[in-house]
C-alpha cells in the first residue's frame, strides 16, 4: 500500500464492492468469484484503467500520478487537462527525485532538502505560475510529504 496508495486504495474499493454486492445477494456465487479473480489479475499485472499512455511501463511516475492527480481534481481542472497536468508533475517529481538521488540520500538532509526545494519549486512556478492551478501552500506541502513519503517506500530506498 505505501509503495503506490492510490493504486491500491483503487482496487480495494473494487474488492468491498464485490463483497457489498456478494453479501446483498445481488450477484451469484460464480459473478463474485470472478470479479474477485479480474480484480486480482489487474493488480498482479499492475494493470492501470486510467493511466495516460505516457506513462506506460514507468511503474513509479504512475505511482507520483496517483499521488498528486487528486490535488488537481480539486481545482475544477477539467478530465483532459488534468490528466496531462497530473502526468506532468509525476514525471517532473520522479526526475528531481533521479537528478538529486546519491548513495544514503535518506540520510543526507541537505541532499533530501534539495530535492524538496525543487519540488516546490516546480509546482510554485509550473503548476500555481504557468499552468494557472491554484494550489494553496498546504496542499504543494502535501503532494512534497506524500511524494517523499512514496519515494522512501518505493524507488529510493
Amino acid at each position: 500500500m505505501e509503495e503506490d496508495p492510490a493504486f491500491y486504495e483503487k482496487f480495494s474499493k473494487l474488492i468491498q464492492q464485490a463483497i457489498d454486492a456478494y453479501r446483498t445477494k445481488i450477484i451469484t456465487d460464480l459473478e463474485y468469484l470472478k470479479k474477485v479473480v479480474a480484480i486480482r489479475d489487474k493488480v498482479v499485472t499492475r494493470e492501470h484503467d486510467d493511466m495516460p499512455a505516457r506513462l506506460d511501463k514507468n511503474e513509479d511516475a504512475q505511482a507520483f500520478y496517483g499521488v498528486v492527480k487528486p490535488f488537481f481534481e480539486d481545482h475544477a481542472v477539467d478530465a483532459q487537462d488534468c490528466e496531462a497536468i497530473s502526468a506532468d508533475a509525476a514525471l517532473a517529481i520522479q526526475n528531481i527525485l533521479k537528478r538529486n538521488w546519491k548513495v544514503h540520500f535518506w540520510d543526507d538532509d541537505d541532499a533530501k532538502n534539495k530535492a524538496i526545494d525543487e519540488i516546490d519549486d516546480f509546482l510554485y512556478d509550473e503548476i500555481r505560475g504557468k499552468r494557472g492551478i491554484a494550489l494553496a501552500t498546504e496542499q504543494m506541502d502535501e503532494i512534497i510529504e506524500r511524494s517523499m513519503q512514496l519515494a522512501r517506500h518505493r524507488i529510493l530506498s
